[in-house]
């Protein structure tokens, strides 16, 4: 007789919590709450226990994004919504610990961001901040000077459209967190594909294009799944090597390959990229060759399981399975 009076106070108190978000949030956009004020100082926002208005309306935010959350809006932030927040922050480069922080809130829509970093900093905090965005392939203008003017806000703008953030040219939690995660080649713990560390492009493998998308672990033929992203360009376009390292590995087209004409770029690390379709490869490309990033490699085409002209794009970090490498090349491309 508890358990049922317990389980239906559960039951009318998640109702309520459904019909407070609905009423007062909508159901799909994002607005700061309140409850957010306080726990902000504490630097967590919502945990593995809470049970609240706050958590039903971050489950509301992973819903929208996509991300599956069993058991659906129901205000209890348990293992199900940790790992859902877990995905969230993996797809947005954040630190995967599944609590919402204030980066992840802010990333999330929920907190409001403060600038760290604005227009008139200085000091160490500004040259690591410009150190970042170089070693991420974003020119910054007079380099790591320590002094954060037009051009580095230019370069922070850059890298928060390519993250899908808010372009303000101020450096907040949320861009600081996958400004750091990113720099460093990382999500900061494992991540379902693999640990990825050292891993970040210094260039884009292509000339300017904004035609690929994520499609990581998509269906493929024989019961595959996508495990690289692909760059859309016309045959011929010039391919480069997206990092300094050694071209560890080339194949050459053959009846029934998949990947076609392909080649295994390795870097110091073991981190490993491969490319796959190529037409042809530049020349003086073979195994062994030592190659600089942005170097001429081969060039876009359609060889293998190709129906159009495109780039097969993989990240192997540390030599291990691959990773999601959409949020790598976006990171570079400026799109």
């Amino acid at each position: 007789m508890l358990h049922r009076t317990r389980r239906t106070r559960r039951i009318t108190l998640v109702t309520a919590l459904l019909l407070a978000v609905t009423a007062t949030f909508g159901v799909a956009t994002p607005v700061p709450v309140a409850a957010l004020q306080q726990s902000q100082s504490t630097g967590v926002v919502a945990q593995r226990g809470d049970f609240s208005l706050l958590v039903a309306r971050i489950q509301q935010i992973l819903l929208a994004a996509g991300i599956s959350v069993p058991g659906g809006v129901d205000g209890a932030y348990g293992r199900a919504t940790e790992r859902a927040v877990a995905q969230f922050q993996a797809r947005r480069h954040l630190p995967q610990t599944g609590t919402v922080d204030t980066a992840t809130a802010v990333v999330m829509g929920l907190a409001a961001p403060t600038p760290l970093l604005a227009p008139g900093s200085r000091g160490t905090a500004v040259s690591t901040l410009q150190q970042r965005l170089i070693n991420l392939g974003i020119t910054v203008r007079g380099g790591a000077d320590g002094k954060y003017g037009a051009a580095t806000a230019t370069a922070v703008r850059a890298f928060q459209r390519a993250q899908g953030l808010p372009a303000t040219g101020s450096v907040d939690e949320g861009t600081a967190a996958i400004l750091a995660n990113l720099a460093g080649g990382v999500p900061s713990s494992p991540s379902p594909s693999g640990t990825a560390t050292g891993a970040a492009l210094s260039t884009f493998p292509l000339p300017a294009t904004c035609r690929f998308w994520d499609t990581w672990g998509a269906a493929r033929s024989g019961g595959r799944r996508h495990e690289g992203v692909d760059i859309f360009a016309p045959s011929g376009t010039p391919i480069y090597a997206v990092r300094t390292g050694r071209i560890s590995k080339q194949q050459i087209t053959f009846k029934g390959s998949l990947a076609g004409n392909a080649l295994w770029l390795t870097t110091a690390n073991g981190t490993y990229y491969f490319y796959a379709h190529l037409k042809a490869f530049a020349n003086g490309i073979r195994p062994g060759s030592s190659v600089k990033a942005g170097d001429l490699i081969g060039y876009v085409g359609m060889t293998g399981n190709a129906p159009v002209p495109h780039l097969h794009f993989e990240v192997h970090p540390g030599g291990g399975p691959p990773v999601d490498p959409y949020p790598y090349a976006k990171a570079v491309s400026n799109c």
